[in-house]
């Protein structure tokens, strides 16, 4: 058994017992850890927001290998973010940041970019104008997908690698836009905007904190969902994000259109094409 340190941002808690807690981090050096906070909930001063969702620390831990829960020692506060978000939408988009790294990693596997990826996302959730927070989440989201090897090909057919469409055809399943050919052949494409093509490739190429100056990306809602189906497609986990949808659900939040006049079917039935959706 070893003693490690690392810094980190806590992902979620949940009660352990009547006293403790269970801490779900994603860390710099050790990827994703789930630590036991014994006597947290008893004494909730020993940790303080250190524990809190949101909140980035310097987590002392005793590591045991192949241990799904590690025994937390001590916790050091480097910035209780939750703390300082009184804006509901400012929230919701950091938690929606939060939410998306607990459902696409898993395991001690560390992963710098990524970590580093998150931190910027939370700090731009704090300090962009509001209504850059949706182009945030977007590159955000986008980002994380190519940091993990996901990345969306609008260079050339994510199918052959042949020259793209004209009609701008974007494949959820393939990853990317498609030819001509194997739009024809592939069910459930959509057809991007020009608007929603262009904000797509700006928001995978700029960091995050550049997005926060993106006051207006248009046809963001558009692009919100072509990247959320995308999401669903490769990575199993990811079931939506439940802040910007409950976000979206309040008076006065204008939820993403319904892009099913977009869907194109393949070659196959209409019940065929109704599945791919």
């Amino acid at each position: 058994m070893a003693i490690v340190s690392s810094e980190g941002v806590v992902l979620k808690t949940y009660a352990l017992g009547n006293t403790s807690r269970i801490v779900v981090v994603y860390t710099r050096d050790q990827g994703l850890l789930k630590l036991v906070a014994k006597g947290a909930r008893r004494t909730p001063s020993r940790f303080g927001f250190a524990l809190e969702p949101l909140s980035r620390a310097r987590f002392t831990l005793y590591h045991k290998p192949d241990r799904d829960l590690l025994l937390l020692s001590q916790a050091e506060i480097l910035d209780p973010l939750g703390s300082r978000l009184h804006d509901l939408a400012r929230f919701a988009h950091a938690q929606a940041a939060i939410e998306l790294m607990d459902r696409v990693v898993w395991g001690e596997e560390p992963h710098a970019p990524l970590y580093d990826l998150l931190v910027a996302t939370l700090e731009a959730a704090a300090r962009a104008p509001l209504p850059a927070l949706e182009s945030v989440t977007l590159a955000y989201e986008l980002q994380v997908a190519s940091l993990l090897g996901y990345r969306p090909r609008l260079d050339a057919c994510a199918g052959c690698g042949a020259p793209l469409s004209p009609r701008r055809l974007f494949s959820p399943a393939r990853g990317g836009l498609l030819c001509d050919r194997c739009a024809a052949a592939e069910a459930g494409t959509i057809a991007l905007s020009a608007d929603a093509l262009a904000g797509l490739a700006l928001l995978a190429s700029r960091p995050v904190l550049e997005a926060g100056e993106f006051v207006e990306i248009r046809r963001a809602g558009e692009i919100q969902k072509v990247v959320e189906m995308f999401f669903r497609h490769h990575f199993q986990r990811f079931r939506g994000l439940r802040s910007l949808e409950m976000l979206r659900s309040l008076p006065g939040g204008d939820p993403p259109p319904d892009l099913e006049g977009s869907l194109r079917p393949g070659p196959g039935s209409a019940r065929t094409a109704a599945r791919s959706r």
